[in-house]
């Protein structure tokens, strides 16, 4: 049986220009500067998905940017969820038993 290898989604640069609103110039410029990293494949660029989600990201609302908004400096929402972790004494099994106690 053949393995299947999945490969990250690209766009073109008047894909991604299209996205968010701009020229298609303005964004091979960004490109050049290094602000949006890029695929170069002969003379055309291909933007992963990856970046453009990160675009997003900075741009998005503080609220749907997820944990630790309410901070000076922002916190990765996996350490933000990990540093809970460590402050919680209860057992995995009294954790799930408290929660569903508190639905009923």
């Amino acid at each position: 049986m053949q393995k299947s290898t999945l490969y990250p989604e690209v766009y073109t640069v008047s894909e991604f220009a299209k996205i968010f609103k701009m020229t298609g110039e303005a964004v091979r410029h960004l490109i050049r500067t290094g602000e949006i990293p890029a695929i170069r494949i002969g003379r055309q660029y291909r933007i992963p998905e990856t970046v453009v989600k990160q675009f997003f990201a900075k741009v998005s609302a503080p609220e749907e940017r997820g944990f630790g908004i309410w901070r000076k400096s922002p916190v990765d929402s996996l350490d933000y969820v990990n540093q809970q972790r460590n402050k919680e004494t209860r057992s995995s099994n009294e954790f799930l038993q408290d929660l569903t106690e508190e639905e009923e």
